[in-house]
């Protein structure tokens, strides 16, 4: 590789966590309060950890971990999940059954708590889940085609 693209006189900066979307100041993110109380829990958690931290390092990745949950917190607004009358929307957790006969369970819920089985309801996926009900078929496009799905239920 040419020297032109590395550079030995400053090192890269570590990334810490998965990027936070930009906000913008007075535009508020939906949250369910299980995601928000999980916030509150590891801001806490972490302040207390920072208190006793010892190294520097570790204190920095402490301390910005805790300037990202801040800043989310105050961007989000807790939105309540109303009871389940079998239409999909915010909070809600569906099971599909996709056309290979998989089925996948899923909660829809506000990017800043979207992990693993909780997917944001900005998601391809969601968007097109929103407002379906119980025994809707649903088609979702995908970078191999077009997939389709049963939607089993929606608590």
């Amino acid at each position: 590789m040419s020297k032109a693209f590395t550079s030995e006189e400053t090192p890269d900066d570590p990334v810490l966590g998965r990027p936070v979307a930009r906000v913008v100041r007075g535009q508020e993110r939906p949250i369910t309060i299980e995601g928000y109380r999980a916030l509150v829990n590891e801001q806490e958690h972490l302040k207390a950890e920072r208190l006793a931290e010892k190294e520097e390092a570790r204190r920095l990745q402490l301390d910005h971990r805790l300037a990202l949950i801040s800043a989310t917190l105050e961007n989000v607004k807790v939105v309540n999940v109303p009871p389940p009358d079998g239409t999909v929307r915010f909070g809600s957790t569906v099971t599909l059954e996709w056309e290979d006969g998989k089925r996948q369970t899923l909660r829809l819920v506000g990017r800043d708590e979207a992990n693993g089985d909780a997917i944001s309801v900005e998601s391809p996926l969601a968007r097109v889940l929103l407002e379906q009900r119980e025994g809707d078929e649903v088609e979702v496009v995908r970078p191999r085609g077009v997939a389709s799905a049963v939607l089993l239920s929606v608590k």
